[in-house]
């Protein structure tokens, strides 16, 4: 078994969008709204703009003051809406507690929601139709893919139960032919139902929660989390120090932080982008 690194993927696929770009008569454009001063979101956003650029998008960053009003923010969204020369509308997350996320979320027109995060998107995706998927499940699915990863028939055990990551990710594995179980918080005797699982999905957030002892030989894990650990190094919610027995002696597939699926959240916006621009072309 292997460590599904996304390096060699997103190096391949940004040449492809490159490419698509160029056909298109008139450029893609990407706004991301930040608000506040969030280190993490800092670095998410200018990593998504240095996306943009490599493969020919335009983009642009509307950074606004912490203690901005909600009202200020909703007409930004309002008047995004109506531009004819935006393609993609993102708001980054988290935003302070004084703003309504749910609220400004859904004030994205569905076709402009490149996070996938509108009830409009999330209805289409409960409902197999088409529309924008958020952006880590739909990451996720294509790296099992492109590994060549079996997901027909394989019992997925997804811990989390978010909007942006548990929720559309269960439904993406049901159109796969997967069984899926979520599990949260609240779950009994979850490390039982770690070591029955073919594929599992870890975004519980805690450096070093799993060890090599949780996984079953041939699992297949996926870690979304993004820690730090005492040294304030990167780490996901299995240990770095048991990759080396997950995949040589329990033969586990395994996604590393980094350099796993953080790298194809990114990815899945920039393409989500492009496949808004040539759908609005091709009508």
């Amino acid at each position: 078994m292997t460590l599904l690194d996304a390096r060699q993927l997103v190096s391949k696929k940004i040449d492809e969008l490159r490419v698509r770009v160029n056909k298109l008569s008139t450029k893609p454009s990407l706004v991301i709204i930040r608000v506040g001063e969030d280190y993490a979101s800092g670095k998410y956003v200018s990593n998504k703009i240095r996306k943009c650029e490599e493969v020919g998008i335009e983009s642009k960053i509307i950074h606004l003051q912490e203690d901005v009003e909600q009202e200020s923010v909703e007409k930004i969204i309002l008047d995004l809406n109506k531009d004819e020369n935006v393609t993609g509308v993102l708001l980054q997350l988290p935003i302070p507690k004084h703003l309504d996320e749910d609220y400004l979320t859904n004030l994205i027109k569905d076709e402009k929601d490149v996070d996938g995060f509108t009830i409009g998107n999330m209805g289409k995706l409960s409902l197999g139709l088409e529309g924008n998927v958020a952006c880590t499940p739909r990451g996720i699915i294509n790296l099992l893919k492109e590994f060549s990863v079996d997901i027909e028939g394989k019992d997925v055990l997804i811990i989390n139960r978010s909007n942006i990551v548990g929720k559309p990710l269960a439904q993406l594995f049901l159109k796969e032919d997967a069984t899926v179980t979520i599990a949260h918080s609240k779950t009994k005797k979850l490390k039982e139902k770690i070591l029955m699982s073919d594929i599992v999905i870890s975004a519980v957030g805690r450096a070093n929660f799993l060890n090599a002892e949780d996984f079953s030989p041939n699992t297949t894990i996926v870690d979304v989390s993004i820690n730090f650990n005492e040294e304030g190094k990167m780490c996901g919610d299995v240990a770095k120090s048991d990759y080396e027995i997950l995949i040589n002696e329990k033969q586990c597939n395994l996604t590393p932080v980094p350099n796993g699926v953080g790298q194809m959240t990114v990815l899945e916006l920039i393409e989500q982008t492009i496949e808004i621009a040539e759908k609005k072309e091709s009508r």
